[in-house]
């Protein structure tokens, strides 16, 4: 049985990054570049103006003070978009912020140091000459690469596409998630429940939002029973995905069919089936296509098992697919508030807590029911703890290793 490094190592070793495509700029949003983004010109293209103002010659106004304004005439004026006159000796050009700054100018000073009166401005303090002007280039320079390839696209990067007039830009593609549910006992919504043993499927609906969450496109393919002619009919429909979640169906039970089945219909190269983990032990994982360039992951039917093997092994391979750089959620060092301790220490076990930041430190409260059949424990957390192999106890006030979820704290 894998470690669950060694597992992770196997998966990833595994996954391909997937093609690009071209996309309009408003669809960008949240994608990752599979492009250098190059400055097609100079930002700011001219010299500017970073204040409303006067635009003035430095050798002008040396001196200038309340007690001793220097006075010079009102001429024209610089506005955004606009053509300014040359400025001559003795002369202030009213300016704008963003406007260019006129020839002859080398200052702008800022309204609120002068005063106006009669065509004619008193300048009331002596600034260095460049004060208030944004330089030509300032920013970036024409050939500059200001967005390397594998960066995720936010509304920053969306802007900087949009000064360098890219409508369109090149992405890496999204894969294509499959996700079939099985078990005779599971309902979709709004099915009636006819007996005692029937429940909700929760699985199939966490799944898809935690693949939508991770930019994605889920497909629920369907619901197998746990008979093999029902699940190879939903197999037969999964032929089009880049990749495929099945939950239930992967353990040691007489009606676990679903490892079988994936050899038989899709022609699945299974890689590895257990891991030592919990929750998540049944995980299966596996290859197939051409290629062997599509992933298949046979998840537990356990709820919270379901959502953690989602984060810490599906999640970072959809996302290698996608051309992301940084694969893993945010690993953080968390203080416990209260003790956890375990009967069996053989796995590494994710156990569910709720972080919160205080005072520069990170405190993490674990929840007293860690079953994975708990849903309302993944409802109440945003961290899974990483409690090591032959670690049997962490007190209160000890360190522990967590993995965020959910970093909105």
């Amino acid at each position: 049985m894998l470690s669950y490094k060694e597992a992770l190592d196997v998966i990833l070793d595994n996954t391909k990054t997937l093609g690009k495509e071209k996309v309009f700029l408003n669809q960008a949003l949240d994608r990752v570049l599979a492009e250098d983004i190059v400055a097609d010109r100079d930002n700011p293209p001219a010299d500017n103006s970073g204040m409303d103002g006067f635009a003035v010659r430095y050798e002008d106004i040396v001196g200038a003070s309340e007690e001793n304004p220097v006075i010079l005439t009102i001429e024209g004026e610089s506005k955004a978009g606009g053509t300014p006159p040359k400025l001559q000796k003795g002369q202030a050009i009213p300016i704008y912020t963003g406007a260019l700054i006129p020839e002859g100018a080398d200052t702008v000073i800022q309204k609120e140091l002068t005063k106006v009166e009669n065509g004619k401005v008193y300048i009331l303090k002596e600034l260095k000459k460049g004060t208030n002007i944004r330089l030509q280039g300032e920013d970036y320079k024409k050939g500059d690469i200001l967005i390397k390839s594998g960066k995720k696209i936010r509304p920053p990067e969306i802007g900087i596409l949009a000064s360098v007039n890219k409508p369109t830009v090149y992405v890496y593609q999204k894969p294509k998630v499959g996700i079939i549910t099985t078990g005779d006992e599971i309902l979709d919504i709004a099915e009636p429940i006819t007996k005692q043993s029937q429940i909700r499927t929760s699985n199939t609906y966490s799944l898809y939002a935690q693949v939508l969450q991770t930019g994605a496109q889920p497909v629920i393919i369907g619901f197998a029973k746990d008979n093999p002619e029902s699940i190879k009919e939903n197999l037969e429909y999964a032929k089009n995905c880049d990749v495929l979640l099945t939950t239930g169906g992967v353990s040691v039970g007489e009606y676990d069919l679903v490892k079988d089945f994936v050899k038989e219909v899709l022609d699945v190269k299974i890689h590895f089936w257990k891991v030592s983990i919990k929750p998540g032990k049944p995980l299966v994982f596996g290859t197939w296509g051409k290629e062997n360039e599509k992933l298949f992951f046979g998840i537990p039917g356990n709820p919270v098992a379901s959502m953690v093997v989602f984060e810490i092994f599906v999640k970072p391979a959809l996302k290698k697919m996608m051309g992301y750089q940084k694969l893993h959620n945010p690993t953080i060092d968390a203080i416990l508030t209260e003790d956890f301790s375990r009967k069996s220490a053989d796995r590494t076990e994710f156990i569910r807590l709720n972080v919160e930041y205080s005072d520069g430190q990170f405190y993490a409260k674990p929840f007293g029911k860690q079953a994975s059949n708990i849903l309302t424990g993944m409802v109440n957390a945003n961290g899974l703890g990483i409690v090591d192999i032959d670690i049997y106890k962490i007190e209160k006030g000890s360190k522990i290793k967590v993995v965020m979820f959910d970093m909105d704290i």
